[in-house]
């Protein structure tokens, strides 16, 4: 059935429901869409692509996206004009991002953790929907 959670442990919502506490990251990833969470989650749960850490300003030597530039759906640049577009669009989502980024970059989340709180945005999410 649901996995019962120790309530010590939850934190409570807004709306009175309770969630398991990732910490600051996990707020940057709830500022993703429905759609571009999913495009991450497919890639993660596929283990089609290998995830760069620390690949933000100089893409080079293959492809080399974050979770945060799969889910917003940017490809990998191919011109060096592409690439100064790439370097740019970095440095503002890693600004918009930064505790997510710095997580997964330090290796303080793994893809798992992130597949995880995905499933769970998406629970709190269709949870309100429902409510409304």
């Amino acid at each position: 059935m649901f996995p019962i959670r120790k309530k010590e442990k939850d934190v409570v919502l807004k709306d009175g429901h309770h969630r398991v506490p990732y910490g600051p990251w996990f707020d940057d990833l709830n500022k993703l869409t429905n759609e571009e969470l999913m495009r991450m989650y497919n890639v993660i749960s596929t283990g089609s692509y290998e995830f760069a850490k620390n690949a933000w300003y100089f893409p080079i030597g293959g492809d080399q996206r974050c979770p945060i530039m799969i889910a917003k759906g940017y490809k990998r640049p191919t011109t060096s004009n592409e690439m100064i577009d790439f370097q740019d669009t970095a440095l503002i989502l890693e600004k918009q991002f930064k505790e997510f980024v710095d997580a997964w970059d330090y290796g303080k989340i793994t893809t798992r953790d992130i597949e995880n709180a995905i499933l769970e945005l998406f629970e709190i999410r269709s949870i309100k929907i429902i409510q409304d």
